[in-house]
């Protein structure tokens, strides 16, 4: 079976494995300490999405940092890196490409700054590596970013039931996180390296 195919049969298990019920408030206390620890001193813009699919919200999180604006995804129209754009809570948001909720197309742009990257996954390993829906944007956006030296720790927010206990199959486009936070666990560097 091709790797395509393996990740295929992946999601399909994974997807279903999320809770229709999202974290208690208790958890997404924890989950935002263990933001809260990752932040670079110095400070950093926070980059987040807002869910689709039953996807852990990162929201409430975001409110408990009080980091506003945050960057928000605009999807591209073709495969490439996505568009993050500036976003408070109140400011209209567009219908995207694959009925996600963006900021509007003239919301200013995320500067060359240090970014703390909250991204949404279908499922991750204990090697940090995520899963997404097979299009590649998270990819090619923290390549991006690397590629023109922008400092951006990579966290992926997932539900304990997304953790695949083996070794995930991966492709050389596929980036590894720098962390995964879940309502009761943090991955990070040093656990199965």
């Amino acid at each position: 079976m091709s790797v395509t195919d393996q990740k295929a049969a992946l999601r399909e298990v994974l997807i279903r494995a999320r809770p229709a019920v999202g974290p208690s408030d208790q958890a997404y206390d924890f989950m935002a300490e263990a933001v809260r620890a990752l932040m670079p001193s110095g400070g950093c813009r926070l980059a987040a999405y807002l869910p689709i699919r039953r996807e852990l919200d990162p929201l409430p999180m975001a409110e408990r940092l009080d980091p506003y604006p945050i960057a928000l995804p605009r999807t591209p129209q073709t495969p490439g890196p996505l568009d993050f754009r500036l976003w408070s809570p109140g400011q209209p948001l567009d219908e995207g490409r694959f009925k996600t909720r963006e900021p509007a197309v003239d919301a200013p742009t995320l500067a060359d700054e240090r970014i703390l990257m909250l991204l949404p996954l279908v499922g991750f390993d204990s090697r940090r590596y995520r899963l997404g829906y097979g299009g590649g944007f998270y990819d090619r956006s923290l390549a991006q970013f690397r590629e023109r030296g922008q400092a951006v720790i990579a966290v992926g927010l997932a539900y304990d039931e997304q953790h695949w206990p083996d070794p995930l199959p991966i492709e050389a486009t596929d980036e590894r996180l720098h962390g995964v936070i879940t309502p009761t666990a943090v991955y990070g560097p040093g656990q199965n390296d």
